[in-house]
């Protein structure tokens, strides 16, 4: 099934989630540089106003909110108050690197409330707008981390790997009533996420060029799109290989 096809000239309204900092920052800064409007979400005000205080003065079009997407109630809240958006950017969400040889629990807990059930709040409180308006966009931040098991990603990895299960089978309810639905799964962005880690990690990409490439990608057809292409295209290669080679290829060029 085809994506709805989006006149961008008309676009003006997207809302962000995970605003504050790594890509949803950086895609909020170069949306507002291409004259939208943007509406940022995210748990720290003193980041989004930061945000605000040093756009140009000509390009002061950022309002935001203080909102953690684990809470429903808000989200819906505002909602009302902003209205249906021209395009939704499902982006909040955390990572811790995890051992799993060792207890986590609450760990598996904190990312599948944000990741996974934080977008699904997100989505549930967005989508009576778009739903009326027959019209809009969705974009659902997944990862490579969703195609393979990676190292240290125990507690990441499943919960990208649920959201792209859920974009793949929503688009063929939304596609009809007006809404395209894309997946992003970038690979390793230059973040203060990733910032954390301590093993090499190939194709690392600056963080604007990522929200470039986001913005490049969101006016095609395709459904899921991944970046940087190269370690994209080995990811992908490694998902389809038997899990014996995969394994040894992840241990010996990642670990």
């Amino acid at each position: 099934m085809n994506n709805s096809k989006i006149n961008y000239k008309e676009q003006k309204t997207a809302i962000v989630t995970g605003a504050s900092e790594g890509i949803g920052a950086a895609f909020s800064k170069l949306l507002i540089k291409k004259g939208w409007k943007v509406i940022g979400i995210s748990r720290s005000s003193s980041k989004l106003k930061a945000i605000s205080q040093n756009l140009p003065s000509n390009q002061q079009s950022f309002k935001y909110f203080s909102c953690d997407v684990q809470d429903l109630k808000k989200l819906k809240n505002i909602a009302k108050e902003v209205g249906a958006p021209n395009l939704l950017l499902l982006n909040a969400g955390i990572y811790s690197p995890v051992n799993a040889s060792e207890t986590n629990l609450d760990l598996y807990k904190k990312h599948l409330n944000i990741n996974y059930l934080g977008v699904l709040n997100s989505y549930e409180a967005f989508l009576p707008g778009l739903i009326k308006k027959q019209n809009g966009h969705i974009i659902i931040m997944s990862s490579v981390s969703g195609w393979i098991g990676l190292p240290k990603a125990a507690a990441y990895g499943p919960t990208k790997a649920a959201l792209r299960s859920f974009a793949q089978s929503a688009r063929y309810d939304l596609n009809p009533k007006g809404i395209k639905v894309q997946l992003c799964s970038p690979g390793f962005v230059d973040t203060q996420a990733t910032s954390i880690n301590d093993f090499y990690m190939p194709g690392l990409m600056n963080v604007n060029d990522a929200a470039n490439l986001i913005f490049k990608y969101m006016s095609s057809n395709k459904f899921e799109f991944s970046f940087p292409l190269l370690f994209s295209i080995f990811m992908k290669i490694f998902s389809c290989l038997p899990d014996k080679i995969s394994s040894y290829l992840i241990k010996k060029f990642i670990i």
